[in-house]
């Protein structure tokens, strides 16, 4: 009834409102921002399955502590497996899903092929079970196959039946019934390859067969006749060249064993049928452990690929902490060193600290001096390790779960809803003090700009006390002076600057914690040839925050 319904609506609105329920990790804003989907697809790489494949493409970083653990242990313990280089039975299998579809039907039958499948997901099944049994101290993996149990029966039974290992086909003695049909066929076959022989004797003699002599038309073995002879030689007429200068005939004396060969062949796909029904109903008592193959062959695909892309990025899984507290040694970006390395170009690790002591990190330093790419590496290794994948981060370093993380990183600017770069950051500043706690991380690119300088430094420094207030954490890089001094005298939060070598005018793309960067802009300039006198009266028109900023510099 309406009233139901509306009940429903209502009810699960209260359950959406409930203050027990998490909100999600982040955005699809962020994860554009961060390449996280850039990633995901090259997961996919690495999976074998088109179920696997699809399950990453929808993967999310996730704030379910608790299973995060497990996805990213078990992905630990295989890369642990790979890297011993231990004698671990390779994944390779196809999947079962049309199998338990007719498994499931009273009168569904399955094909040679479908056994087949079915055969060695039970060896693949079987041999991770055997091995696991042997090594138990990958306990999570174990976990992992525990909807699954080692039993021979169910290839025992296929084995009985089919050849798995060489024809590949049902036995001939599967049946007494097959056994004679089979029999029969080969007698007819050889009866049919006697009569053609004699018949290709004696039609060359007299020089009525073309250079290739046979040809296969049907299944038919054929004698391949100049057309001009065609009357001469009795038969039945299967074909003629392209040309039309050969035609293809089956021998008179042939015939009546064809026609026996094709109902032999008929009964023998009959009593296959018969066979193949038998089989699957005995196999059907297994469908659950079936389902149990397919779901976590499938599962330890996705496990499989993030290991092997931990291995191609040279990732690990840090030290997880229960705190608030971060220590990330030689953090790289993935995509960013992938490209680095096709160009044989050296990519700068980034050194990362946060806790709660220190939970806001005001980034500055010069343009294109990596600020905006430091940012961009802490979000997607955060979301990546919060969707179960490890990161390319020293093996020393500590790791810990936030409840959210959002970013504002480039320009964003709205074109659906007409909003300039500067409306949407405030509009998205809105929604991040609304929803901004001692639990979440915002990543925050050039902070406040967009607007006029001093009106836009004095609002971000109003954001910036209002996100201190809360308590939560935030990584942020700002051009803005007064930001700066902000950060040395707030408690919690830290300066840190993106090195840069002086005298060349380049760039370390290095993170230094403790000091504010310089923009160095009068370096720049006087670099650049403009006379001292310039320099000197412009630093004279320098606010009170600027000359703050210089003393803290030096």
């Amino acid at each position: 009834t309406q009233w139901s319904l509306n009940r429903l609506i209502r009810f699960g609105i209260a359950r959406a409102m409930s203050p027990n329920t998490k909100r999600p990790f982040t955005d699809e804003q962020t994860l554009k921002e961060l390449q996280f989907f850039e990633v995901l697809n090259y997961l996919k790489t690495f999976a074998i399955s088109e179920s696997a494949q699809h399950k990453i493409s929808k993967i999310q970083p996730s704030n379910s502590f608790k299973n995060l653990r497990i996805d990213l242990l078990r992905t630990k313990e295989r890369l642990d497996i790979l890297q011993r280089r231990m004698a671990f039975p390779a994944l390779s299998y196809e999947e079962l899903i049309n199998e338990i579809m007719f498994l499931g039907k009273d009168d569904g039958v399955l094909t040679l092929e479908g056994f087949l499948r079915i055969y060695s997901a039970s060896a693949l099944i079987n041999s991770y079970l055997d091995f696991f049994d042997h090594n138990p101290r990958f306990t999570e993996l174990i976990k992992l196959f525990e909807s699954c149990y080692l039993t021979l029966d169910i290839n025992a039974s296929i084995e009985k039946i089919i050849d798995v290992r060489q024809t590949k086909n049902i036995k001939d003695d599967a049946t007494p019934a097959l056994a004679k049909i089979r029999h029969d066929i080969r007698q007819t076959r050889q009866k049919i390859n006697r009569n053609f022989d004699r018949e290709l004797r004696r039609l060359l003699k007299e020089g009525f067969l073309a250079e290739t002599h046979e040809s296969f038309i049907a299944n038919r073995r054929v004698l391949s006749v100049q057309s001009t002879y065609k009357r001469r030689v009795p038969g039945s007429i299967l074909g003629t060249s392209k040309t039309g200068s050969l035609t293809f005939i089956e021998p008179k004396v042939n015939e009546p064993l064809s026609y026996e060969l094709d109902c032999l062949l008929d009964d023998e796909r009959s009593e296959m049928y018969r066979i193949l029904k038998g089989l699957t109903h005995t196999i059907r008592h297994y469908l659950p452990l079936i389902e149990a193959y397919q779901n976590t062959l499938v599962s330890f695909d996705i496990i499989n690929a993030k290991a092997r892309m931990a291995a191609n990025m040279e990732a690990t899984l840090p030290s997880l902490q229960n705190t608030l507290t971060l220590d990330w040694k030689n953090a790289f970006h993935p995509l960013l060193r992938s490209h680095n390395d096709s160009l044989q170009k050296k990519t700068i690790p980034q050194q990362l600290r946060l806790n709660e002591a220190c939970r806001m990190l005001v980034i500055s330093g010069p343009n294109a001096g990596g600020k905006s790419l430091t940012l961009k590496t802490f979000g997607l290794l955060q979301s990546m390790l919060q969707a179960g994948m490890l990161i390319p981060v020293h093996p020393d370093s500590t790791a810990c779960f936030f409840d959210q993380l959002y970013s504002d990183i480039g320009d964003n600017q709205s074109i659906e809803n007409e909003l300039s770069t500067y409306s949407y950051r405030l509009k998205r500043m809105k929604y991040f003090l609304q929803i901004f706690d001692a639990k979440s991380i915002l990543l925050l690119d050039e902070f406040g700009s967009g607007s006029d300088p001093e009106l836009g430094a004095a609002l971000a420094e109003v954001f910036f006390n209002r996100l201190a207030e809360k308590n939560g954490f935030a990584i942020l890089t700002t051009h803005y002076s007064s930001i700066k001094n902000r950060a040395t005298e707030m408690e919690g939060a830290i300066n840190g600057a993106m090195r840069f070598d002086v005298s060349s005018l380049a760039p370390l793309y290095e993170l230094e914690l403790g000091l504010p960067g310089s923009s160095f802009t009068f370096e720049v300039a006087q670099k650049m040839g403009i006379d001292k006198q310039s320099i000197t009266e412009a630093k004279k028109r320098l606010g009170a925050d600027a000359k703050a900023l210089n003393g803290l510099l030096g």
